[in-house]
């Protein structure tokens, strides 16, 4: 498939190659240029413009970090939107909530294209392994036409009738997220408090009916301090912000989201925004003055 792919970020970059390496012809697009040159020295070609990556394509996907990003990219003259033609296909891979899905799909919709939201589950390295979970909504035909590239960057599909809902879906399973992992720094800070080492409560927790791969992944992250990014704790804030305002929309209350959000904020404000959102364990370890280490 021609295909022109826009948001060489974190997940973005290895999605992308992974299309290459299926064979497709890849055209890219990035605001940073220089984060195309792998992907080019490979193969794959780079656009000047968003509107150029879109433009003749079987296939557009973006992959952005947020709503705002993503409006940057599709809309004004040399944006991504200008580019679609009739018939076309836009897949979203970002997270950029309901009421981003909503808008875009009749904009896309407005030029006779089709548009599929298609945010991912899943790290930086499922993504490069082609292990992600993709949630896919949107017309059946539309998704027909997108599935052999879909299948090439991941280890599932799950497809939903409508392109909002998918984008709801992705939302509710990082607001469990977002719990476990507050609730996860939480513990920890309360044992290590009182003296019991970081290793010894994951390894118990790995034994109770409450076990998780996230608290294991997780815990061994804040045994050795090691906060690099592998989701970032401000796009985990954001995404519990795209939660609640799907919430106000459908007239759910969602209470612990609303407490999930605010202990990423401080952690936010703490200068952690940037690093794993396995640092806001960091944050309670700091407020009860007992660092891993």
């Amino acid at each position: 498939m021609r295909i022109g792919f826009l948001g060489l970020g974190t997940m973005g970059e290895p999605i992308a190659n992974n299309l290459r390496k299926a064979g497709h012809d890849l055209t890219v697009w990035n605001r940073t240029t220089s984060k195309a040159k792998h992907i080019v020295s490979k193969g794959g070609k780079l656009a000047r413009s968003a509107r150029e990556c879109a433009t003749g394509r079987d296939l557009v996907l973006t992959c952005l970090s947020d709503e705002k990003a993503l409006e940057e990219v599709l809309e004004g003259p040399d944006g991504a939107l200008a580019g679609l033609a009739r018939d076309d296909t836009l897949v979203d891979l970002s997270t950029a909530g309901t009421r981003s899905a909503r808008s875009v799909a009749k904009r896309v919709a407005d030029r006779g294209a089709t548009f599929l939201s298609a945010p991912i589950l899943g790290s930086k390295t499922a993504a490069e392994q082609a292990q992600v979970v993709l949630l896919v909504g949107g017309p059946g035909a539309a998704r027909e036409k997108a599935r052999p590239a879909l299948h090439a960057v991941s280890s599932r599909i799950i497809e939903l009738e409508d392109a909002v809902q998918a984008a709801l879906m992705k939302l509710c399973v990082n607001a469990v997220g977002g719990a476990m992992v507050a609730g996860f720094g939480e513990a920890l800070a309360l044992g290590a408090s009182g003296a019991l080492p970081i290793w010894k409560i994951v390894e118990v927790l790995q034994a109770s009916p409450f076990h998780s791969p996230l608290f294991l992944v997780k815990g061994e992250l804040v045994e050795r301090e090691d906060y690099a990014p592998r989701f970032a704790v401000s796009l985990a804030e954001k995404d519990q912000r795209l939660a609640q305002e799907a919430a106000a929309d459908q007239g759910a209350k969602v209470p612990i989201n609303e407490a999930v959000r605010r202990l990423l904020s401080e952690a936010v404000e703490s200068g952690r925004g940037d690093k794993d959102v396995a640092a806001i364990a960091d944050l309670f370890l700091e407020w009860a003055k007992a660092k891993s280490r």
